[in-house]
């Protein structure tokens, strides 16, 4: 990419640094797991998008997903409790057999 840094991605009091490899809400630095920080950017980078637990799973795991694994479920759960406990406003939003979405309501 001709060397210029990768653009912070910012939804409402939440950052990341692609390039640093940090994540910050309401400036506290949260500490995620490579497929965590790899999932979270996926999410921001389609914010407000719908993504289907298909779509996160080839692009996050590169799996062909079946439908039967609960990956996906499970590092949106992790990523809840890390990003929005303890914040009124929550980011991460399920879509009711679709999938999930990030965004700022």
């Amino acid at each position: 990419d001709g060397g210029h840094p990768q653009a912070t991605l910012k939804i409402a009091d939440l950052e990341l640094d692609p390039a640093q490899h940090v994540v910050r809400r309401a400036g506290t630095t949260i500490l995620l797991t490579a497929k965590e920080f790899a999932l979270l950017e996926y999410l921001m980078r389609n914010s407000g998008l719908v993504l289907t637990r298909d779509m996160i799973a080839d692009h996050v795991w590169n799996l062909d997903y079946e439908g039967n694994s609960n990956v996906v479920e499970v590092y949106i759960n992790y990523l809840r409790r890390k990003l929005d406990q303890g914040h009124p406003r929550k980011l991460i939003h399920t879509v009711r057999g679709t999938g999930y979405t990030l965004k700022a309501e």
